[in-house]
């Protein structure tokens, strides 16, 4: 079941690198529960300043609700060909009957800017028009990849203190 949704954004990923050859250093595949750890590593680093400056942080409470939250069907890996074992990023969506929720997108240090996270979301967003689905997103304020969203033509719909609610139809 969960391959249904790797495989048209591993699909997209392969039709962008036409425009972008770096993108051929990277493939898709389900996340495991033995990635987990590797996971939260990863989504540390991508967000521990934004969740800093949002709520202050507690390592121990962020730990389990990572671990209580992560679904391995949920998550995509994305793997850097260059290094067999090196996980690149993630990506983590929720299909709904009428749309697709973007929980996460997160990329490591060496792989933002490669033009890899405007792909995978531009990915989502195709996989979404073709089922008739709207994508919507949270992203914290203080995030400033609300600006990549925007140029994807996310539009904010929602705002709380901490977040917005962004939504591409």
């Amino acid at each position: 079941m969960a391959e249904h949704w790797i495989r048209p954004l591993a699909s997209g990923l392969v039709k962008q690198t036409v425009g972008n050859a770096r993108l051929k250093a990277y493939n898709l595949r389900l996340a495991d529960a033995i990635d987990e750890p590797a996971l939260y590593v990863l989504h540390r680093e991508a967000m521990w300043p934004y969740v800093e400056a949002t709520w202050g942080c507690d390592e121990k409470w962020q730990r389990n609700y990572f671990l209580n939250h992560f679904h391995a069907s949920d998550n995509a890996v994305v793997m850097s060909r260059h290094q067999s074992d090196e996980i690149a990023g993630r990506i983590s969506i929720t299909r709904h009957w009428h749309m697709v929720f973007l929980r996460d997108i997160e990329l490591g240090p060496r792989h933002r800017g490669s033009g890899l996270g405007t792909a995978l979301i531009r990915s989502v967003l195709a996989m979404a028009r073709l089922g008739g689905k709207r994508v919507e997103l949270h992203v914290l304020r203080c995030n400033p990849a609300q600006r990549l969203y925007v140029r994807l033509g996310f539009r904010e719909v929602r705002r709380d203190d901490a977040r917005l609610l962004m939504r591409a139809d």
